[in-house]
């Protein structure tokens, strides 16, 4: 009796040493934030993980995608702009995987992470978005107030190209652009020109302003003489003198020019 209870121990022992051993090869965790795409050398399974633990065949492995967003940045992009200047770009910008089409992912790319998706195949497609937008403008665009355009523009195009595969763009933004000294110099010497004719332009404004003010006050002042003008008739300059006589027999009066003084006695 003893004997048979020492078997048996030994083989509940032994059986769950096994489970213990094994259970892990059939546990799959998926992070929070991402969903989990099975695959094995048979293929790949339809329907993603979700966030959590499941259990899987003890062949089976697992990639994950991020649902949850991500930030990447790609620093010194070369492009070049419509005037012929060659500038960098430190471009960033935000993305997610769609969670429909992740088990696409992995049939295109195969058991390759996201990040290297990025630092490969994305960073390639952005590149070649950021070039053909940015070769529609000057190098001063770029620097000045068409820069919020070509970003929209830019995120608007690669956002495009990489959503059929799955990854959700937003958020794209552009560093201050950067050029060798001889771009830099050309740049400076454009923008000093354009600030130059900007000033004077302005003071040309300013100027026809104020002629314009002026010229509508003196018209003011000429309708305002010529009203007085008018109202003065030989009837009412008549009123008015007798309305400020004193009373006083003048003492000098006269006529065509000629002065004349009045006895006053």
């Amino acid at each position: 009796m003893g004997l048979k209870l020492k078997i048996g121990g030994a083989i509940t022992g032994l059986a769950l040493v096994g489970g213990l051993l094994i259970t892990p090869m059939f546990v799959e965790k998926v992070p929070v934030g991402n969903v989990g795409v099975v695959y094995n050398i048979d293929g790949v399974e339809e329907k993603p993980l979700n966030q959590g633990w499941h259990l899987v065949a003890p062949f089976d492995k697992v990639i994950d995608y991020p649902v949850k967003t991500q930030t990447v940045n790609y620093n010194s992009v070369a492009v070049a702009t419509s005037d012929g200047k060659n500038i960098d770009l430190d471009i960033a910008f935000n993305f997610n995987v769609d969670a429909t089409k992740a088990v696409g992912l992995y049939n295109k790319f195969g058991a390759v992470t996201v990040d290297n998706i990025a630092d490969g195949f994305l960073r390639t497609r952005l590149r070649d978005s950021a070039r053909q937008v940015v070769s529609k403008y000057s190098v001063i665009d770029i620097y000045g107030e068409k820069s919020s355009d070509a970003q929209a523009k830019i995120q608007e195009s690669f956002a495009k190209d990489v959503e059929k595969l799955g990854f959700m763009v937003e958020g794209l933004t552009l560093g201050v652009p950067k050029a060798d000294q001889a771009t830099q110099d050309a740049i400076d010497a454009r923008v000093k020109a354009s600030q130059e004719l900007e000033k004077k332009n302005t003071e040309i404004e300013t100027a026809r302003k104020e002629a314009e003010r002026l010229r509508v006050q003196a018209e003011g002042e000429a309708k305002a003489n010529r009203i007085i003008s008018e109202s003065l008739t030989s009837q009412l300059i008549e009123k008015q003198t007798i309305e400020k006589w004193n009373g006083v027999t003048p003492t000098v009066t006269g006529t065509g020019g000629t002065m004349v003084q009045i006895p006053t006695k």
